[in-house]
């Protein structure tokens, strides 16, 4: 079973849509374990802007394990951002932050943005 890591975007698209059960979300909790960054909680709480979308949110964390940013990867994404200035290429700070976390968990990353993510040592990207 792999333990996967999957970026705001997919819960995003699952919350979108009418036919939940043909989500990556659902199809990925189908046979992976599946994890949720503390850094994508904090996007989707900030995008919920109404108490259906808050609640919503909620049913999705209690499928998923939340993971923090915390001790080890503050250098991994010093790392990551440094790398990412000696190449110029511009990289938003959550991505980094997200990337951090499945690299120090060993975890598989699923996003549907992988141009966020390209370039990045030892980030492992899910793909079906």
């Amino acid at each position: 079973m792999e333990r996967i890591l999957i970026d705001t975007d997919v819960v995003i698209e699952y919350l979108r849509s009418k036919q939940k059960s043909s989500t990556e979300l659902i199809r990925l909790l189908e046979g992976h374990d599946i994890f949720l960054s503390s850094i994508s909680e904090f996007e989707l709480f900030l995008g919920a802007k109404t108490r259906r979308h808050q609640t919503d949110l909620e049913m999705v964390f209690k499928e998923v394990e939340i993971i923090p940013f915390d001790f080890g990867c503050g250098k991994i994404a010093a790392d990551i951002w440094r790398n990412r200035e000696l190449t110029h290429q511009h990289v938003e700070i959550k991505d980094v932050f997200i990337a951090s976390i499945a690299i120090l968990g060993g975890l598989w990353l699923r996003t549907f943005n992988k141009k966020h993510f390209k370039g990045i040592e030892r980030l492992r990207m899910w793909q079906w």
